[in-house]
């Protein structure tokens, strides 16, 4: 089985964002790292804070790359909600590189992503074993490392090793049979078939959706799974709701690290951060719009986004321009500075250790 709770490599790390098949971006970024490419070999190890797949050009390239680094002993991941998609059998959008389905959503319904498929059955299996060995936090006296939400309750309640798919489906059976015992799951049910499934980005609901808003968030809370993988939420209130993803949202993110107040420092992703303020990316809500774009956050100054969007590229080349906001990025420790994939030196972070 699998260690889920892994613990960090000693030493000065370069821990590496989302990089959603951006194999070009994470060649440059190791590159400018010193990581020689051709020997598997880096000057510090390399950590990665998961979602190296899905939407971007080459997903299983980056894959065979970062499980090279791994098995060369360099580099460590912790799994991401999309690499437990895959794990599970879900499609998603931006999977269709491996389930073979066109894999464009909500408003890009019907629209396949410009991503290099798997061609054999064995290349499937060899990245699915990869993903089995991946655990969901590592850690280590000054630092600790997941892909979405550090959130003590649900970390003490994950065991130490295990089959992390396994355990995310026997969850949410023990949440769904609570649901239904209590007639919630029919409900739903019912609140969603009036609005089109809430798949439709024009059918937007017209009333508070009690049923189906009590399911999207027990499915979230009650895995603990899911927490450190893809976040806390929150009910959302009628006029509240948004359209992301492929479907309407009942619930949204919430912002864990305002009452994160423990010693050691957090390195998380999937928060699809900027670079500069700006007003949205799309439907996708920036929960990081409150803190400077290099900024530490939390009440001890000690939690830190690395995803700059880098998983947005394929957004940016659909529309045709020649340069991308998002970036690949590689937080330094201990030094607390940031690489980027495409652009020379390196860039201070702000507001650590802040009263």
């Amino acid at each position: 089985m699998a260690e889920l709770a892994g613990r960090l490599l000693e030493g000065p790390l370069d821990i590496i964002g989302d990089v959603h098949g951006e194999l070009e971006a994470l060649r440059r970024l190791l590159e400018r790292l010193g990581v020689d490419l051709e020997r598997a070999t880096a000057s510090r190890p390399l950590v990665f804070v998961g979602d190296l797949i899905d939407r971007g050009p080459d997903s299983p390239g980056v894959v065979q790359l970062v499980k090279r680094l791994v098995e060369a002993g360099v580099a460590q991941v912790v799994m991401g909600n999309h690499e437990l998609n895959l794990l599970r059998g879900d499609r998603k959008e931006g999977n269709g590189w491996f389930f073979g389905h066109v894999d464009g959503f909500g408003e890009d319904e019907g629209r396949a992503f410009e991503s290099i498929s798997i061609e054999t059955e064995e290349e499937a299996a060899s990245i699915l074993d990869f993903f089995s060995t991946l655990p969901l936090t590592l850690e280590r006296g000054d630092l600790r490392v997941v892909h979405a939400c550090w959130h003590r309750s649900s970390v003490e309640a994950l065991p130490a090793t295990g089959d992390a798919p396994a355990l995310a489906d026997a969850m949410e059976s023990q949440v769904m049979a609570e649901l239904a015992s209590r007639g919630i799951l029919e409900q739903a049910r019912r609140e969603r078939s009036e609005f089109a499934e809430l798949r439709d980005i024009t059918v937007r609901p017209t009333r508070t959706l009690a049923a189906a808003r009590e399911l999207s968030l027990a499915e979230q809370l009650g895995s603990p799974l899911r927490v450190v993988t893809s976040g806390l939420e929150a009910p959302l209130e009628l006029e509240e709701m948004f359209f992301t993803g492929g479907k309407w949202r009942l619930v949204e993110r919430v912002r864990w690290w305002k009452q994160y107040d423990e010693p050691q420092a957090v390195v998380c992703g999937h928060y699809w951060r900027r670079r500069h303020r700006r007003a949205g990316v799309g439907s996708q809500r920036d929960l990081w719009d409150d803190e400077p774009p290099y900024g530490w956050a939390g009440p001890r100054g000690n939690v830190f986004c690395v995803d700059y969007s880098v998983g947005r590229r394929f957004k940016e080349r659909w529309s045709g321009v020649s340069t991308f906001e998002g970036g690949l990025a590689a937080l330094r420790w201990p030094e607390r500075e940031l690489v980027f994939d495409d652009r020379a030196g390196s860039v201070p972070t702000t507001g650590f250790g802040k009263a």
